[in-house]
């Protein structure tokens, strides 16, 4: 997202000018809020609706949100677009005004997994792929190649001119370092 607020500076200005601090908002997040939301319904004039929605609520909730809190408003003005995105797709599929509900580009099938857990897994793959993008740089290349193109440490080490062994050490390295990573992580 765009530049940073100083959020602790930005929650006195909710509580004693909200449409300064909403106008604020609007000005720096909007475009950004827009195509977080484009991104999740695949649908311009819906997620035009929800950025709206998510301006409305900041507005009705103005007195709550300049209490001090940890997280940023950045975090959370995402969080509600998340949300309201989530809601949208719950109603379309209730009442049956769209036969087919599109997340991130895909049909959304109500018999596969929700989608808030469709949100997580791309919220974890979105984290892993950061991680593995510290990775060195043959230990990156062999796993990619593995992930995105399912192709085997044969293929993997023809395409890179080198002994299958060095593959094979690239992504034990590189899994080793995945589990570490998730290891530490979770025991936060």
């Amino acid at each position: 997202m765009p530049g940073s607020i100083d959020n602790e500076r930005f929650r006195k200005l909710l509580l004693s000018s909200p449409g300064t601090a909403i106008e604020i908002l609007y000005n720096e997040y909007y475009r950004s809020l827009l195509n977080i939301a484009k991104y999740l319904t695949q649908d311009k004039d819906v997620s035009e609706d929800i950025v709206q929605e998510t301006f409305i609520h900041v507005w009705q909730n103005h007195k709550q949100l300049g209490q001090f809190h940890t997280r940023s408003i950045q975090h959370y003005l995402v969080k509600v677009v998340k949300y309201k995105a989530i809601t949208r797709y719950k109603e379309a599929v209730q009442t049956g005004k769209r036969k087919k509900i599109f997340l991130n580009g895909q049909v959304y099938n109500p018999a596969q997994p929700s989608v808030e857990t469709s949100l997580i897994e791309l919220e974890i793959r979105k984290e892993i792929r950061q991680f593995i993008s510290t990775f060195p740089q043959k230990e990156k290349e062999c796993l990619l190649m593995k992930l995105d193109e399912e192709l085997t440490v044969d293929q993997i080490a023809a395409r890179q001119n080198v002994s299958d062994k060095a593959v094979e050490r690239s992504l034990a390295s590189a899994n080793k370092r995945l589990r570490k990573y998730w290891i530490d992580k979770n025991e936060k």
